[in-house]
């Protein structure tokens, strides 16, 4: 019977084992997963208060899904801290009179500032996370940088602190942690009562010992956790080592017993004993150690009881089975109900929170324990795709996923391979123990090979990964970086395949032989699952990115084409971007405060850089002779017109020499008449080639007097219709008299100067510059005397219709949310701070920062431009006097326009991509209004 009942507790010592690393996994599994991502993600660049709360309600979300941790921290490269946690009333929890907190308080936050002391606070927050109320506390009593751990946190590895002390409730426990790419460390600590209590439960005597340690002897938890009970000391606790434990008994069991060994029979004080002690893998091939140990007088008790009552009991079974019966079987089915329950919420992916009744049935409760188990993979398998999925840049997502796998896994190591079109390329490499991720002695793999070919193919047909082929093979000093030797490893390749059922990559698992059995097992289902959904997210990702750069390449060769189209502009669309951009950075670094509250996020960023890329896009719809239209008569005409104007001369020359011949020589009077008409013509012909050129204001006197010039009349003796086109000869009239000779005027608005529409697009109301009646109107007065620069009214039209063209394309394209901003960036760099601007006739309250920045941007670049074929490039002090008599007329922003000198943007561009003799001194003073 003795013989029976040790073998039993043999049994029990072995299941209190399994369920003390379930239990202890389950604890710090998931915050390993959390503290990893969140030192990933960009709550580590929260530089404000402000910022940092952004993730107040993230942070308590997971406090809630995930109650054995208590507090989450980010200790900023600054000194600066922000620290979320949670109340609760059990022993494990943090309690409301820990921080003086007023009783409807759920969450907490603490907080310091090194820009302002004085805002230093721990603030509380109820459970609609609404501030019910704040305190101030000595920070230094709450910074993690005091803490033993702290210095050894590093970049891209996770790690678990020794057990210490918490001197704010009294309790000990262990924090994890990581450093951040920035400096910053995110830690989050789980208190060691929760393992106490679970090892409390499964002691049925009073002497029963269940003890767990680490190899220097340090209690990490134990069923009688009173007997860790710290004593403070200027608020630090002490770490409790066996030897120092007031109950001797357990470092008396330890000495007798054998790591890993059978149950074993030992005496202590006089009394029999029996005893075992396990090894626990906790992580990073550490182990942790049980010992579970109990009186031989209270575990053979029961063979005593048996041999003197067993009649007795017969006797009493029969006589009370009946009544027991119902009163079993409501007490066997509630704890079914419970586990039923449980399924159905995990079904429903509502998983429950409370733990599930105690049970002396053995069925029931291993039914317990794997629901438990399949809860919580089911929790860290969401958890970790749900941080795949939001990965948005390539590269990050490749480490994401092989460092997250190998964690996930368990393996001693993971490599992720992709493929080309030819190879198998190593891109990322995540060795647990040496926590090392370089990939230089990792060998490439042709997809040529027939071995890998091979390997591929039965697994495309097996649907199994493969276990056995060149990938495999690990070289001599990858094993030693390991640890492991070749008879050691175990290596599971998981090929990578697409939508298409394209391969795209493999991820291999390194293992200790020791694992393979259970993991083809048990786990082989899983692995398989987390790595195709990692497969689904490499493609997509590589599909977007892909994607993104075709966008990228077609933004560009849009902006060259147009570049291209009317090269006087000197790459105007590409430079425009990069002076928007430093200008934006300038008004970020601010400290002005129109700008305190301006910031871009990365969307932002994309947002305006795109807009500024395209902001002239509707260009490639403006005919390029009116862009470059350098003077007033400048157009596309039928020269037809030029040469028969030389015949006519011709003509005139042969009649004047044939006078030439009749009179040998003028009287002094006639030459003198010749020469004074001859003078007279050519000052007017000056004078209108000088009013051509559009380069200045032109006077109603000036006007006047092209008319007057225009009224004389001269000759044409020549069909003015010959070697006209068809289109040509539509818009003559047929009442205009052909006929020749004639005498026309010098300068004249003929009706054949007037071009039709062609198309004209449907006017929308929207916009505040309209068609004009024609396309064009070729007249020599209507053009000679046009008031400023070198454009009709309906060149104007046409050029700032391409600001029109600009909207409508961009509007048509279909944008993400993120940017959808961009038409009316790019859209509004024309429009006016008073509202006279076009094509919205928007005011500057109306017009995003980050388009009234573009609109200065635009204008200096314009200015500064190399020499245009209507104007010739500005010097740096002459581009900013012009722009400030723009700000004075309300045109542009003025404190842009301030922020551009005072910030040195402007000089930073004229260095750039001025010639030196543009690059003059400017006075800032005289533009720069007076504080």
């Amino acid at each position: 019977m003795n013989n029976v009942l040790i073998d039993i507790n043999s049994t029990l010592f072995s299941q209190i084992s399994q369920e003390a690393h379930g239990f202890i996994s389950a604890e710090y599994r998931p915050a390993f997963t959390l503290v990893s991502t969140l030192a990933l993600g960009d709550i580590v660049y929260a530089d404000t208060f402000e910022k940092r709360m952004d993730y107040f309600e993230e942070l308590a979300e997971l406090l809630i899904l995930y109650s054995q941790i208590s507090t989450y921290t980010v200790s900023f490269p600054n000194g600066e801290l922000f620290t979320v946690g949670k109340f609760g009333s059990e022993v494990r929890h943090i309690h409301h009179s820990d921080l003086n907190a007023p009783a409807e308080a759920s969450f907490f936050i603490i907080s310091t500032d090194n820009k302002n002391p004085s805002a230093d606070n721990t603030s509380f927050y109820n459970q609609q996370l609404k501030k019910v109320g704040a305190t101030h506390h000595p920070h230094n009593k709450f910074h993690v940088s005091h803490r033993p751990w702290f210095d050894q946190s590093i970049k891209k590895h996770t790690k678990l602190s020794r057990p210490h002390y918490f001197s704010t409730i009294e309790q000990f426990g262990l924090t994890i942690h990581r450093m951040g790419e920035n400096g910053a460390i995110v830690s989050s600590n789980i208190l060691l009562s929760n393992i106490s209590s679970a090892l409390k439960n499964t002691a049925k005597t009073p002497s029963s010992l269940r003890v767990l340690y680490d190899k220097t002897g340090t209690v990490y938890a134990m069923n009688k956790p009173y007997d860790l009970k710290a004593s403070p000391i200027n608020n630090q606790g002490h770490l409790i080592n066996i030897n120092n434990l007031k109950n001797n008994s357990i470092s008396s069991s330890i000495k007798s017993l054998d790591v890993d060994g059978d149950i074993k029979e030992y005496t202590y004080n006089g009394q029999v004993w029996f005893g075992q002690i396990f090894s626990i893998s906790v992580r990073n091939n550490e182990n942790l150690y049980l010992l579970v140990a109990t009186k031989g007088s209270e575990m053979l008790q029961p063979a005593s009881v048996i041999r003197h009552y067993s009649i007795l009991l017969s006797l009493a079974v029969l006589i009370i089975a009946i009544p027991c019966a119902h009163y079993i079987s409501k007490k066997i089915s509630r704890p079914i109900r419970e586990a039923t329950q449980q399924a159905l919420d995990i079904s429903r992916f509502d998983f429950p929170k409370s733990a599930t009744l105690p049970t002396h049935i053995t069925e029931i409760h291993y039914l317990n324990h794997a629901l438990s188990a399949m809860r919580s993979a089911i929790q860290n398998y969401l958890t970790l795709t749900d941080t795949i999925s939001k990965q948005d840049d390539f590269d990050e997502l490749v480490k994401f996923a092989g460092r997250s796998t190998a964690e996930a896994t368990g393996s001693n190591a993971a490599y992720l391979y992709l493929a080309n079109e030819t190879k198998l390329e190593p891109k990322y490499a995540w060795r647990v123990e040496s926590q090392s991720d370089d990939i230089n002695q990792l060998a490439e793999f042709s997809l040529n090979d027939k071995n890998i070919q091979q390997a591929i193919k039965q697994i495309m047909d097996s649907n199994d990964p493969f276990t056995s082929a060149e990938i495999d093979r690990l070289s001599q000093g990858e094993l030693q970086r390991l640890n492991l030797t070749n008879e050691q490893a175990w290596t599971l390749t998981f090929p990578l395949f697409n939508r298409k059922k394209e391969t795209i990559g493999a991820m291999v698992l390194i293992f200790e032989q020791s694992q393979k059995e259970q993991i083809l097992n048990n786990h082989l289902h899983y692995f398989e699952s987390l790595t195709h959904y990692t497969a689904i997210a490499l493609d997509g990702r590589r599909m977007f990115e892909e994607q993104k750069l075709l966008l990228e390449a077609f933004i560009k060769v849009m902006a060259g084409a147009i570049d291209t189209k009317s090269p006087y502009t000197s790459n105007h669309c590409q430079k425009v971007p990069l002076l928007t951009q430093w200008f934006a950075q300038a008004a970020i670094d601010s400290t002005q405060p129109e700008f305190k509250d301006f910031d871009l996020s990365k969307d932002g960023w994309e947002e305006l850089r795109i807009a500024a890329w395209l902001h002239d896009c509707g260009k490639v719809t403006t005919p390029e002779h009116i862009i470059d239209k350098s003077s007033k008569l400048e157009t596309i005409y039928n020269r037809i017109h030029e040469i028969r104007t030389r015949f006519e001369v011709l003509k005139r020359e042969v009649e004047i020499e044939q006078w030439r011949k009749e009179f040998k020589q003028l009287s002094s009077d006639a030459q003198t008449s010749i020469d004074n008409e001859w003078q007279r013509l050519d000052n007017e012909f000056a004078f209108i080639a000088h009013i051509n050129t559009g380069g200045e204001y032109q006077s109603p006197e000036q006007i006047a007097r092209v008319k007057e010039i225009g009224r004389q009349q001269w000759l044409r003796t020549m069909d003015n219709q010959l070697g006209l086109s068809w289109e040509e000869l539509e818009r003559i009239p047929k009442s205009i008299d052909s006929s020749q000779p004639q005498m026309e005027s010098l300068l004249e608005d003929k009706p054949d100067h007037l071009i039709p529409h062609i198309a004209l697009k449907p006017q929308e109301e929207r916009f505040n510059i309209k068609a004009k009646e024609y396309s064009n109107n070729l007249g020599e007065l209507y053009n000679l005397t046009i008031a400023t620069g070198t454009l009709n009214d309906e060149e104007r039209y046409v050029i700032n219709a391409h600001i029109t063209e600009t909207i409508r394309m961009l509007e048509a394209l279909p944008f993400p949310r993120e940017i959808k901003n961009i038409p009316t960036i790019a859209g509004g760099h024309h429009e006016k701070v008073d509202g006279t601007g076009y094509p919205l006739g928007l005011t500057g309250d109306e017009m995003p920062l980050t388009t009234k920045m573009m609109t200065i941007c635009d204008v200096f670049e314009a200015l500064t431009s190399s020499e245009r074929p209507y104007k010739k490039a500005k010097t740096l002090s002459e581009s900013i006097k012009i722009m400030h008599f723009m700000v004075k007329d309300n045109h542009i922003d003025r404190s842009l326009f301030e922020l551009f000198l005072t910030s040195g943007v402007y000089k930073k561009y004229a260095l750039a991509h001025l010639k030196p003799e543009q690059c003059d001194d400017v006075d800032l003073a005289l533009y720069l209004a007076k504080k």
